[in-house]
């Protein structure tokens, strides 16, 4: 897999578009459309904007290799848990946390202590 092809999946894995990528980064889409077809890269300064839009990095869409050695699925979880609000944020962490074994007694009493009358389980 090359860049543009790592590139065309992050654009739709964060359901955007080419033309706004391009649009975003100051590029005439005609200029980023022919870069694909030829398969020559951006500059390293528009590089960098392309994959801040994607909260991606360059290294991914150039090698497919996280800098923090995630995979794809470790990814997408980093880059929707950067959207979440931070009470949302806190719940994950509390889930996460209660999945791996941390806290889960403090997860369940939270639960019962919420009124429902049931312990509930993640």
């Amino acid at each position: 897999m090359d860049f543009w092809t790592r590139l065309k999946g992050e654009i739709k894995a964060k359901k955007t578009t080419q033309e706004w990528i391009a649009g975003q980064v100051g590029v005439p889409f005609g200029t980023f459309r022919k870069w694909m077809t030829r398969k020559t890269y951006p500059n390293v300064k528009i590089g960098q904007e392309i994959a801040k839009l994607l909260e991606t990095s360059v290294e991914y869409l150039i090698t497919g290799i996280e800098p923090e050695g995630l995979d794809d699925n470790e990814r997408e979880l980093m880059s929707t848990y950067r959207k979440l609000s931070p009470a949302d944020k806190e719940n994950v962490m509390m889930a996460v946390n209660a999945w791996a074994g941390k806290k889960r007694h403090n997860l369940l009493r939270k639960s019962a202590d919420a009124g429902t009358g049931q312990i509930q389980h993640c």
